[in-house]
């Protein structure tokens, strides 16, 4: 899933969440770690987030690209909750793709209805998000679209000085 054509990730990394710093900050919430992967050729995009909503840890999946849009209409955008074991996002990651078929039930949250109302505000940030980083790629020229985005996603370093 990880395709960075040979450039080491520590200097590739991205992000898709540093664009919505302010959004997320009136929703009550802060994005702790976030791993974000951009598969070659059409783009599809993956992240795995930790989260913050509450004073409670919580872990963020979402899943979206041409195919997934075209099959199924709509992003995946689970709010997960998180197993002692998980320490951090790429103990998330790695349980997602181990479990890629009951992760979202092994990982429900004890409270349903802030998972209900998290994953709602995620899909609203997203969209968001969607709109104005991702439609255009999507909608055009498919064989270009994870060159793109992997060049729009990239970290702000300053953000993080």
């Amino acid at each position: 899933m990880n395709d960075y054509w040979g450039i080491p990730e520590e200097v590739y990394e991205i992000s898709l969440m540093q664009f919505a710093k302010k959004q997320l900050s009136e929703s009550g919430y802060s994005v702790l770690d976030e791993k974000v992967e951009v598969c070659s050729g059409a783009g599809a995009l993956t992240l795995t987030a930790i989260i913050k909503i509450d004073n409670a840890l919580m872990g963020l999946y979402i899943h979206d690209g041409p195919r997934q849009r075209k099959m199924k209409g709509v992003p995946n955008i689970s709010v997960l909750g998180l197993l002692p074991e998980i320490k951090n996002v790429e103990d998330l990651r790695k349980f997602v793709i181990t479990h890629q078929d009951d992760f979202y039930f092994i990982l429900a949250p004890e409270n349903p209805g802030l998972r209900d109302k998290a994953e709602k505000d995620m899909l609203q940030i997203y969209s968001d998000l969607y709109d104005s980083k991702i439609k255009d790629l999507y909608e055009t020229d498919l064989s270009s679209a994870a060159d793109v985005l992997r060049v729009r996603l990239r970290k702000n370093i300053y953000d993080f000085l």
